[in-house]
C-alpha cells in the first residue's frame, strides 16, 4: 500500500511541466535524445549535450586536494631543514658531514614506502571507483603488511650491518663513523612508521580525509623540532638522540593516520586472511616508477656533476644545485596536481566514467600551469634574494651565475607541467613500460645529453638552457606519444589513452542543485530505462528510485542551506541499469543512515530505494558521498 502511494506520487510529478535540468553528457539513440530535449525544455543539441555545463564537485574535490597535499609537502619540507640547522649550530662540522653521509641511506629508505604507497594507490583506486570495496581492502591489507614488514626486516639488517653500510655510505674516519652509526642507529627505530605513513597516506586522500593529513605532516614537524631542541638543550644528546627524534616525528604522523581506520566510518579496514602474493607483486611493479625516478635523477645528477667539474669554473656545481634547492620548497606547485591527478584517474577509471576522466585532466593541466607559471614569474623577478638566501656565498661571481641559472631555469617549470601530469596519469592507466622509461629519459637519458651538447657549444650557461630545452622535448615526446594514439580520432579522447571501448556504455549525466530538480529526474530515469530494453514496470521502478533517492539526499544532504551539487549518471551496462550519484553534502551513507530512521515517512522513503535495488554500494571518495546502484 505504502508502495502504491509512492508510485501514485511518482505518477502525479510525471505530468508537471518540467524544470531546465543540465545535461551534460549523453551517449544513447536518437530517440532518447528527442525525448529528453522534450523533458528538459531544450532546443539546442550543442547546448543540451556539449560540455560547457562543468562538473562543479570535481572542480572542488580536485582544488581541495591539491591544497591539501600542498600544505603536508611544505611542512614535511621543512623538518629537514630544521634538522640541519640544529646540526650545523649545535654540533658542528662533524654532524653535517655525517648528514651529508647519510642523505642517500635516508633516500633510499623512503623508496620503501613510496614504491608500495604508490602501487597500492593505482590498484586500489579502480576497485574503489568500480564499487568493489572487498577487493580495495584486500589491497589496502597487503599494502600495510608488506609495507611493514619489508621495513622492519630493512631496520634489522642496518642494525647488523651498520659498519658495512657506513663503508659503503663512504666512512672512514673513525669518529665520524661512530656518530654516522649512532644516527643511523636513531633513524631506523622510525622506519617502519616511517613507512606505514607513507602507505597510509594516499588512502586518507581517497577517503578525504585531507585535514587529518595536513595535521599529520604538521605535527611530524612540530615534534621533530621539539625533539630537537630537548636532545640539544636538556640532555645534550648526541647523533643518535638527533636521530631518534626524527623517529619520534615518524611515530607521531603514522599514529595520527592510522587512528582514522579504527574508526567504522572509514572504507578500508586491516584484514588478517595474510599476504597474497600476486598483490604484492602488483603493487611492487606498479610502483616502479618511483623507484626508477630515484635511480635515475642520482645517476643523472652524478653525470651532470662531473661534467660541470670538468668545465673547471669556480662555484659552477654550486650554482648548477640552488635551482633544485629552492624548488624543494615549492614542487608541490605542479606536483600536487600530478599526483591528484593519479587518484582521481584510477577512481574514473572503475566507474568508467569518460566524461570525468576528460575533465580531470584538463583541471590537473590547466591548474599545474598556472601554479607553475606564477612561480617562475616569482623566481625571474626575485632571482638575486633567492640567490643570496641559497648560495651561501659572498663572491659576486659565483652569486651572479646562481641569479642567471634562477632566471633561465624558471622558464622550464610550465614544460614541467604536462610533463609531471603525462607521468602520473601513464601510472594511472598501468602502462608502467613506457612509464619507466619516460622517467628515465626524463632524470638521465635525456637531460645529460642536453647537457653535454650545450656545455660544449655555449659553455658553462648550457647547464641551465639545457634544462629549459630539456622540458621542452619532454613534453614534446609526451604530445606525440599521445597524438599517436589510434584508439581515438579528437585529441581530448586520444589523451585518455584507454581503448576505444572505454566509457561507451549508453549514459546519461545530469547536474541537479534542488529538490525540485531532484524530483524531475525521474522522468529522464524511466525515458532512459525504456529505451534500454526495460519493460514498463521496471522503468517505472527505476524513475521512481532515482526520484526518492535524489529527494531525500537533497532534503538531508542541502539541510545546511550552503550551495550544493548533486550529480547523477545513468548508465545501461551488461544488463544492469545503474545509478551513480555523488555530491558535495555532509557524509551519508544511506544504508547506516536507515539503522537510525524514526519516523516511519523516512523508512518508507529510504525502504523503496534500498528493497528494489539489486545491490547498494557507498564509498565516501575524496570526501564526496559517491551511491551506485544497480537495479
Amino acid at each position: 500500500m505504502l508502495y502504491n502511494y509512492r508510485v501514485q506520487k511518482f505518477q502525479n510529478r510525471f505530468s508537471r511541466d518540467t524544470l531546465d535540468i543540465e545535461v551534460t553528457e549523453c551517449q544513447v539513440k536518437t530517440e532518447l535524445l528527442d525525448a529528453t530535449r522534450e523533458i528538459t525544455g531544450k532546443s539546442n543539441m550543442e547546448n543540451l549535450y556539449g560540455e560547457k555545463v562543468k562538473n562543479k564537485i570535481l572542480s572542488r574535490l580536485f582544488t581541495k586536494a591539491e591544497i591539501a597535499w600542498g600544505l603536508s609537502d611544505i611542512s614535511r619540507s621543512i623538518g629537514p631543514m630544521i634538522d640541519l640547522i640544529f646540526i650545523s649550530q649545535f654540533v658542528g662540522i662533524d654532524g653535517v658531514t655525517v648528514m651529508g653521509y647519510v642523505a642517500p641511506l635516508i633516500m633510499l629508505l623512503g623508496f620503501i614506502g613510496t614504491n608500495v604507497a604508490n602501487g597500492a594507490r593505482v590498484k586500489t583506486a579502480p576497485s574503489l571507483g568500480a564499487g568493489n570495496l572487498p577487493e580495495a581492502n584486500r589491497i589496502f591489507s597487503n599494502a600495510v603488511i608488506l609495507g611493514g614488514l619489508i621495513s622492519l626486516s630493512t631496520a634489522l639488517l642496518i642494525a647488523v650491518f651498520s659498519d658495512g653500510v657506513c663503508f659503503l655510505l663512504g666512512v672512514r674516519d673513525y669518529d665520524i663513523l661512530e656518530m654516522t652509526r649512532q644516527y643511523i642507529f636513531g633513524y631506523i627505530i622510525g622506519l617502519p612508521f616511517l613507512t606505514l605513513a607513507a602507505i597510509l597516506t594516499p588512502y586518507l586522500e581517497l577517503e578525504g580525509q585531507y585535514r587529518r593529513v595536513v595535521f599529520g605532516a604538521f605535527m611530524m614537524t612540530v615534534i621533530d623540532i621539539a625533539a630537537d631542541a630537548f636532545v640539544i638543550f636538556a640532555i645534550h644528546g648526541g647523533m643518535f638522540g638527533l636521530g631518534f627524534a626524527t623517529s619520534l616525528s615518524y611515530f607521531i604522523s603514522f599514529s595520527i593516520e592510522a587512528s582514522f581506520f579504527l574508526k567504522s566510518v572509514s572504507s578500508f579496514h586491516l584484514s588478517s586472511k595474510g599476504v597474497n602474493y600476486k598483490i604484492c607483486l602488483d603493487m611492487i611493479k606498479l610502483g616502479s616508477p618511483s623507484g626508477v625516478y630515484r635511480g635515475s635523477s642520482a645517476l643523472g645528477g652524478m653525470i651532470i656533476n662531473n661534467l660541470l667539474t670538468s668545465l673547471h669554473v669556480p662555484y659552477l656545481v654550486a650554482a648548477y644545485g640552488v635551482f633544485a634547492q629552492i624548488t624543494v620548497y615549492i614542487r608541490a606547485a605542479w606536483s600536487a596536481t600530478a599526483s591528484n591527478l593519479l587518484n582521481f584517474s584510477g577512481i574514473f577509471i572503475g566507474e568508467e566514467d569518460k566524461g570525468s576522466l576528460k575533465e580531470v585532466q584538463k583541471i590537473a593541466l590547466v591548474h599545474a600551469f598556472i601554479n607553475s607559471s606564477v612561480v617562475a614569474v616569482l623566481f625571474f623577478v626575485f632571482a638575486e634574494p633567492l640567490a643570496k638566501i641559497f648560495m651561501k656565498s659572498s663572491d659576486p661571481a659565483a652569486l651572479s651565475m646562481a641569479v642567471e641559472c634562477i632566471r633561465v631555469s624558471c622558464f622550464s617549470l610550465p614544460f614541467r607541467t604536462i610533463v609531471d601530469n603525462f607521468g602520473m596519469y601513464l601510472t594511472a592507466i598501468k602502462r608502467i613500460r613506457f612509464c619507466n622509461l619516460y622517467t628515465f629519459l626524463l632524470e638521465c637519458g635525456d637531460i645529460v645529453p642536453i647537457t653535454f651538447l650545450l656545455l660544449n657549444i655555449i659553455s658553462y650557461h648550457g647547464a641551465w638552457a639545457a634544462k629549459v630545452i630539456h622540458m621542452f622535448v619532454m613534453s614534446l615526446i609526451a604530445i606525440i606519444y599521445v597524438y599517436m594514439n589510434k584508439e581515438a580520432e579528437d585529441f581530448r579522447d586520444k589523451m585518455l589513452l584507454l581503448p576505444r571501448s572505454f566509457g561507451m556504455s549508453p549514459e546519461i549525466s545530469v547536474i541537479a542543485h534542488s529538490e525540485k530538480e531532484m524530483e524531475e529526474l525521474s522522468r529522464i530515469g524511466t525515458v532512459f530505462a525504456m529505451e534500454h530494453e526495460a519493460d514498463e514496470k521496471r522503468a517505472r521502478t527505476f524513475g521512481l528510485i532515482i526520484e526518492e533517492l535524489g529527494i531525500f539526499l537533497a532534503e538531508h544532504g542541502f539541510s545546511d542551506r550552503k550551495p550544493h551539487t548533486i550529480n547523477v549518471r545513468l548508465v545501461a551496462k551488461d544488463k544492469d541499469l545503474i545509478i551513480r550519484m555523488r555530491d558535495d553534502c555532509k557524509p551519508l551513507n544511506i544504508k547506516e543512515y536507515y539503522k537510525f530512521l524514526s519516523t516511519l515517512e523516512e523508512k518508507v522513503e529510504l525502504s523503496i530505494i534500498l528493497k528494489m535495488s539489486k545491490e547498494v554500494i557507498y564509498t565516501p571518495t575524496f570526501g564526496a558521498n559517491n551511491l551506485i546502484l544497480k537495479i
